[in-house]
């Protein structure tokens, strides 16, 4: 049972080694800020635009450094919209 277990823990820990460990975090708040974004348009007072767009680049920025794979990817094309306003 314990062979298992050290077994399980070493094979998570080098899942987890791909990935920094702050990447769910800054992912799921560029997907947030991305969705709010879309979502109110040009309803977006200039204040909550500034301030969104400030939070979403930063962000994007972690987000690119600590995640891998899908994330990565998704991140990155967020960067590549960032660019283009």
């Amino acid at each position: 049972m314990k062979r298992i277990f050290l077994l399980t823990l070493v094979f998570m820990s080098t899942v987890v080694a791909k990935e920094g460990s702050m990447c769910h975090f800054y992912y799921d708040a560029v997907e947030r800020k991305a969705t709010i974004i879309n979502n109110y348009g040009s309803e977006l007072s200039k204040l909550s635009e500034k301030k969104l767009f400030s939070d979403l680049k930063h962000e994007t920025g972690q987000c690119i450094s600590e995640c891998e794979g899908t994330k990565f990817s998704y991140c990155n094309k967020i960067a590549k919209k960032i660019e283009s306003f």
